[in-house]
């Protein structure tokens, strides 16, 4: 290539051009041709798991706030928020404002080598939300790497001293990056991976059981010091929906300042309001050594979590010209993502949607404690808090077992399986109403939907309930088997 040559001049030599979908392509895809791409080039059995519950046939226009609109002209209720992401709901008018403001003004969204105005701004806001003295952020990408910077922290200020062992609780989920799967005990995410903390290093114990995690620490000690770096609670169990016993995490909290341990509660899932608190949390009076934040962080536009501690920890896990560096991400807080979190965080207090979450979780609860009183053989038990709740279902295997036989199809783990995802599959299909549940508990329905929520939507899901059940698990149940008869037999 000549040095003389000009871009223009390399262009025009191009004879071949890569068949690339334009954006405006991308958008106006047919339903099955997109789902075919994404069978071809992403995850097909991903693809086979949403065809089975219907979502596959989601063919979404837009969205926004609590409702996703379909192709076919059905509206949807999202009770699932992106799993706990979209807290302000899809689209957010000030959301997408933030976005339309950084264009207009061509807000750097990169830069290494100073710092981001917006990420000083940033990390301000967030600690005005947290008590003392969580007054230092570390920003993230995601919950994962959020945790993962915690987790770092931490064996930065302990293994100096010696300790080796995270204690986790059984049933957690902390991410499924390296560092955080090593924590994450919830079903069989760590199955066929090398751990990034040897299984060795990390020891689990029940959650919300003091003795037993008394007796972990005592059996981790010589009698002059314990081998513990930190204990990692999540404040209701993510998987589970299950939330830890009152006053527990005040005394973990306590129980690590006397043992020169670590407290580290992973927010990720229950942070930015979701409870009717900021942090889940701030429902007791504690304060830990460590915690993290993401999904709402977000304001459902953009990838970003961060990790907050003190001043003290961070000074001396990181407080030197040498080791300043030794944890950052190459995306981490990036300027526009910045802004959207600012924005967020500023939504969050002014359209007081913490409270809001509060108010409606009260009036969600209320009416699913009603319908288990109505139907006390189907609904075992109401769970969690604020706007992050579900229902217990009680499942009997009698009566899938005796519509289909199972045991050798490996997308249907268990009969619960099969029944949950029958509910759940009425819900879309018959009712507009999306919601999810976790593959570490197959008896349990969730709803998390956007903290926008209002008690006319939240009737929508319960008298839709109240209808499942009215006519029995079965009749969605011989419904769901019927849909999906092939792969109910498949072996592959």
């Amino acid at each position: 290539m000549s040095q003389n040559s000009s871009v223009t001049e390399i262009r025009s030599r191009a004879t071949n051009r890569i068949p690339l979908l334009s954006l405006e392509e991308s958008l106006e895809l047919d339903h099955a041709e997109a789902n075919g791409l994404f069978e071809r080039h992403l995850n097909k059995y991903l693809l086979q798991i949403w065809k089975i519950l219907g979502y596959s046939e989601m063919d979404i226009v837009s969205a926004k706030g609590c409702e996703i609109y379909l192709k076919d002209g059905r509206t949807l209720t999202d009770f699932s928020a992106g799993i706990g992401i979209l807290g302000l709901g899809h689209n957010h008018p000030r959301i997408i404002a933030a976005e339309r403001m950084c264009h207009d003004r061509n807000v750097i969204d990169m830069n290494k080598l100073a710092p981001h105005k917006l990420q000083g701004a940033l990390a301000y806001n967030i600690v005005q939300y947290l008590p003392e003295p969580l007054d230092m952020a570390y920003l993230a990408v995601s919950g994962s790497e959020a945790v993962e910077a915690a987790m770092k922290l931490c064996e930065r200020i302990q293994t100096p001293k010696g300790k080796t062992k995270f204690i986790c609780m059984e049933g957690a989920f902390h991410g499924k990056t390296h560092g955080p799967l090593s924590v994450t005990t919830a079903h069989t995410f760590q199955n066929g991976f090398l751990m990034g903390v040897p299984k060795e290093n990390v020891i689990a114990v029940p959650f919300g059981d003091m003795d037993a995690l008394r007796a972990a620490v005592q059996a981790e000690s010589d009698g002059k010091r314990n081998n513990i770096i930190a204990i990692m609670v999540e404040p209701i169990r993510g998987e589970a929906c299950e939330v830890a016993p009152e006053g527990y995490l005040t005394e973990v909290a306590r129980f690590c300042r006397e043992n020169d341990i670590l407290s580290f509660f992973d927010e990720v899932k229950t942070g930015m309001g979701r409870t009717g608190k900021f942090c889940a949390f701030q429902h007791e009076d504690v304060v830990p050594d460590v915690t993290t934040l993401a999904k709402t962080l977000g304001g459902g536009k953009r990838e970003i979590g961060a990790m907050v501690t003190s001043r003290k920890l961070w000074e001396k896990a990181y407080g030197s010209k040498a080791t300043c560096t030794l944890h950052t991400s190459g995306f981490g807080g990036m300027g526009e993502s910045c802004a959207v979190a600012i924005e967020t965080l500023n939504v969050l207090q002014d359209e007081g949607l913490i409270e809001n979450a509060a108010a409606m979780g009260d009036y969600m609860r209320n009416g699913l404690l009603r319908l288990q009183e109505k139907h006390p053989k189907t609904i075992v038990e109401v769970m969690g808090k604020g706007l992050f709740q579900a229902i217990r279902l009680n499942f009997g295997r009698d009566t899938v077992s005796k519509l289909v036989d199972i045991s050798s199809n490996p997308l249907f783990k268990s009969y619960e399986t099969v029944l949950l995802g029958g509910v759940t599959r009425e819900l879309f299909e018959h009712h507009n109403i999306l919601v999810h549940f976790q593959p570490g508990a197959r008896d349990i329905l969730h709803f998390i939907p956007p903290l926008i929520i209002e008690e006319r939507q939240i009737d929508l899901l319960l008298d839709a309930l109240d209808q499942i059940f009215e006519r029995g698990l079965a009749d969605s149940t011989v419904k769901f088997v019927a849909k999906n008869i092939k792969q109910v037999f498949a072996h592959d």
